[in-house]
């Protein structure tokens, strides 16, 4: 089991919008935290969303399905495994997702003193994923004087890594069973 960061942006009793770091299982339990802060502290309004640092790769000279495939072996990873994977993939799309990685990373690692809740070596790969960019258009010649278009793929990554620690489960004792015998 894990425990997930959560970030709840609120405005107190003056308007001013702040905000806290809690750790909870789920988003369900971290908005019911909330809501008791909420009442305790008298705010005047509040919002609960997972913290995470995140990552755009925008315009990359690849095709999204090239790309597709090394996003998939890394989601739900932890950032330093990712890394790992990623490193290790012979593949152009690899070395742009391996930069990304590495880009959050600093990024985190620079914020960490601002977030200091936050452990940067319990960081995961939250939410990542691939849209199609616009196509760049060349053209080619062919016979007879004519010529033909030539699309050239681009992509768009959005990489967003969050904080979980794993939390140990409680041994449960068993009872001992009582022989009757005669």
């Amino acid at each position: 089991m894990y425990l997930y960061t959560y970030k709840i942006v609120y405005k107190d009793a003056d308007n001013n919008k702040k905000f806290e770091l809690i750790k909870a299982k789920d988003l369900k339990e971290a908005k019911r935290i909330a809501h008791q802060k909420y009442w305790e502290n008298k705010w005047n309004s509040f919002k609960v969303t997972p913290f995470t640092f995140n990552g755009f790769a925008r315009y990359l000279r690849t095709s999204y399905k090239k790309v597709k495939p090394i996003l998939d072996l890394i989601r739900g990873k932890s950032l330093d495994e990712a890394i790992n994977i990623v490193a290790f993939i012979p593949r152009k799309a690899a070395r742009m997702v391996e930069k990304l990685l590495l880009s959050v990373k600093a990024n985190a690692e620079y914020l960490s003193d601002k977030y200091k809740d936050v452990d940067i070596n319990n960081l995961f790969v939250y939410e990542v994923f691939v849209n199609k960019g616009p196509y760049i258009k060349r053209w080619d010649t062919k016979a007879r004087g004519s010529g033909t278009r030539i699309l050239k793929h681009t992509s768009h990554i959005t990489l967003k890594v969050g904080e979980r620690t794993k939390i140990k489960k409680r041994k449960v004792k068993e009872s001992k069973e009582v022989k009757v015998g005669k």
